[in-house]
């Protein structure tokens, strides 16, 4: 079937409307001079025009306001890409920011070691729940040993507890297998500090006589080797003096939060007296 056959009457009566305007409104040169026609012509089609104007106007608008949607979009895209690209930079800026800050901290602290120290950076965290530890890149290539010990600007971590060829293992002072010779700062009471897990320790062989408070700070005494002299282990947080027994329960809160350590000192000397504590 022929389509045209279907069609033709509508589009035959298009194209009449459309010429009946055309001859109207913009008459042949013959009947231009018929200015009554042609007023009648404009009066009879002037509400087609003013629809086909308003029709136009409206879709022409919301056609341009479309497109400059479309572009204020693509803008919006873009601009929130450079944001996020900006705020990258700037987290890594401030990374190394503080980054350069903790290095210098250690380069100005490491003099007051008094020994040969070496800087080493915290590559992984032991995560077993009964042994408290964190790895670190440098090893027995480097001159590391086992029973060194590890320090910061803020306190003493631990030692080191095995080595590999670039990697070793420190053991932390919150570790129960740790053990270091302390002295309360304010009484000099001297103690013997033990790991006992979280972020505490624990002095042992503390007469029930002995000065000892909460809010002193505890000091590593040097005199077993481990650590430097005077390195800050942490403060007391309780202390308990039993009416029966040969010694105080005092509990230590480390200075160091272990968890947050990234860069660190190794002191490249062995201890004198080795701890039992230490276990393989």
């Amino acid at each position: 079937m022929n389509p045209f056959r279907k069609w033709w009457r509508p589009i035959a009566a298009v194209a009449l409307l459309v010429a009946a305007i055309q001859f109207f409104v913009r008459p042949p040169v013959l009947l231009a001079a018929s200015d009554p026609l042609r007023g009648f012509g404009a009066a009879a089609f002037m509400p087609v025009y003013k629809t086909v104007d308003f029709l136009r106007e409206n879709v022409s608008g919301f056609w341009y306001r479309y497109m400059a949607l479309i572009g204020v979009s693509e803008e919006n895209d873009r601009l929130r890409k450079e944001t996020a690209s900006l705020r990258a930079r700037l987290l890594e800026s401030r990374d190394a920011l503080l980054e350069n800050r903790r290095l210098r901290e250690l380069l100005q602290f490491a003099p007051t070691a008094e020994k040969p120290t070496m800087g080493a950076r915290v590559v992984g965290h032991d995560v077993s729940p009964w042994f408290q530890a964190i790895y670190v890149d440098a090893g027995s290539v480097s001159g590391v040993e086992p029973g060194m010990a590890v320090i910061t600007p803020s306190g003493g971590i631990g030692r080191i507890h095995k080595t590999w060829r670039s990697l070793s293992e420190v053991l932390l002072a919150t570790d129960g297998r740790f053990a270091a010779d302390v002295i309360v700062e304010r009484s000099r009471v001297r103690a013997v500090a033990e790991g006992m897990g979280g972020s505490f320790c624990r002095l042992k062989y503390v007469s029930p006589i002995a000065d000892v408070a909460v809010g002193d700070r505890v000091l590593y005494s040097g005199f077993d080797g481990s650590m430097p002299k005077g390195m800050l282990l942490g403060s007391v947080v309780a202390v308990d003096k039993p009416k029966e027994g040969l010694f105080q329960r005092i509990k230590v809160q480390c200075a160091v939060n272990y968890q947050s350590v990234e860069e660190l000192l190794i002191v490249l000397a062995r201890p004198t007296i080795p701890f039992r504590g230490d276990g393989p």
